[in-house]
Formats: structure tokens, sequence, C-alpha cells
């Protein structure tokens, strides 16, 4: 005769498998419900919460488009989106397990470069160039391409001991053109009293700070095409050699007429904040 825990043992287990089926996703949600990406560039949605298997909707694909990304740690997957031309148009993320959808509005802006800015160090004297003042708390300069050729100076704050958002302190203007056999990068915007880079006006004085910039074949050529610079540049066959295992290329800048000197790296995908580019 069966004892008892043989009739048992097998009832467990089919419990145990049916459980296993029946997973429990929540809600499908976003950390916010507005994206930028900028024309012919890319930005990542990560959705807060939800299965990780969606159907992507894109309301104008002639904008721009999206698709889910493999390869992320988040559970609750990856959305790539790919600027084509600007404009704004939604894009629906229907959840195909618990069936939600939501509407997520995609403005495509201006291409532009962001270089990730630090001292230059003089190893003849075995000390750091000194930064324009000015420059001293910024960390990434963006130029934009556009007719006004503007640029944003970009540093971080912290929010919590973990965390950081990117803030924009100063608007100005650049200008970069070739002079004979180099190239020079004129960056002008505004600062404060305290010689700080503003956004106000009101009570700001311009301040110019003209470079002479040595730079690899690679970040010539990628700066041209991407703002459109109309410079006669091409891909060299040896562009490996020029990026950094981070996919950094690294661009000199001398001060003309002063002591400032420092770098500019070109940086991989560089998400600017959201509300100030076209």
């Amino acid at each position: 005769m069966k004892t008892k825990n043989q009739f048992i043992l097998p009832l467990l287990v089919l419990i145990l498998m049916a459980s296993c089926d029946k997973v429990e996703y929540q809600s499908l949600s976003f950390y916010t419900d507005y994206l930028e990406v900028p024309t012919h560039g890319k930005a990542f949605i990560f959705p807060k919460t939800g299965s990780g298997n969606y159907t992507l909707e894109v309301e104008n694909p002639l904008l721009f488009w999206a698709e889910m990304e493999s390869g992320w740690s988040n559970p609750s997957g990856a959305i790539a989106v790919r600027g084509d031309l600007k404009g704004e148009a939604w894009l629906t993320v229907t959840d195909n397990v618990t069936k939600e959808s939501k509407r997520l509005k995609i403005k495509v802006t201006d291409n532009y470069e962001a270089m990730r800015i630090y001292k230059d160090y003089d190893r003849e004297n075995d000390k750091a160039f000194p930064l324009p003042p000015s420059l001293n708390n910024i960390e990434w300069v963006c130029l934009i391409n556009n007719t006004a050729r503007d640029l944003y100076l970009i540093n971080r704050e912290s929010i919590s001991l973990t965390d950081y958002v990117l803030k924009v302190r100063g608007k100005g203007t650049y200008a970069l053109g070739k002079e004979g056999e180099g190239y020079h990068l004129t960056l002008s915007y505004l600062v404060d009293e305290k010689e700080h880079p503003t956004l106000d006006a009101t009570s700001a004085e311009p301040v110019s700070y003209r470079f002479r910039l040595s730079q690899n074949d690679y970040a010539l050529h990628r700066l041209n095409q991407n703002l459109n610079l109309g410079f006669d540049t091409s891909m060299p066959g040896n562009w490996e050699e020029f990026i950094s295992h981070a996919w950094e290329t690294n661009i000199g800048m001398e001060g003309v007429d002063t002591e400032y000197r420092l770098v500019g790296a070109l940086l991989p995908p560089f998400e600017m904040p959201v509300g100030y580019l076209n």
C-alpha cells in the first residue's frame, strides 16, 4: 500500500510548477514620459517597471525609429531610440504580458558634440596647466550643430550620496575654423560677478577664450561631420589608434595669448539635459 507521503510529494511538485508559471509583473511605468534624442543620435528609455516584452509603435517613423535592445541588466528592458529628422511624435509602448500601453513624447533635436574637459598636464614642470576660472567647475562643453553655433556648459549636481543629475550652467556660442595649417576653437559665454557661467543675462558679462587645437584625423573628421563645419576630411584607416578603451578621443586645447591649457575628450553618446535644444 502506498503511504500518505507518496501521494503528497507529487502534489507538492505540481503546485510548485503551477506557481512558477504564474509570474506576477508590475504595471508598465516609466521614469519620464518625455525624451529628447539628437538628429542621427541615439538615446535610451529604461522602463521603471514592466515585463520586458513590449510592442513599439512610432507615430511618425520619418522622424525616429525605436527598437528593443538586449544586453542590459534592467529586468524591465531597454528601448533604443534613434533620431532621423527634427520634430516631435509619440511612441506607444504596449506590454505584451499585462496588455497595458503608455505613450511617450519623443523630440528629435539638433545634433551636438560633447567634450569632457579637464586640465592638461605640464610634464616638464610637473604641474597642471590652469583653466580659465569660469571653467574650473565645468565638466562638459556641448557644441550644437545649428546656425547660431550655440554651446552649453554642463556639470553634475549631487541629489544623493550615490546619484547625480546633469545641470546646464551656462550658454554661449562657439567658432571652429581653420587658419593656415591649424584649427582654432573660440568659446564665448556669459559669467556672473563671481566669474561663474550663468544663464541669466541681466547682470552678466561676456567672456571669450580662443584655443589652438591639436587633434587627430578621426577627431577632426567627427567634428566636421557632426557639426557641418565644411572641412575636407575623411575617416582615417588607422582610426583604432585614436580612441581609448572608453571610446573617447582627445583634443589638445592651448590658449592663444594665455597660459590656459586643457584637454577636450570627445565622448561616446552623451545625453544633454532636456529643454534646451530645438
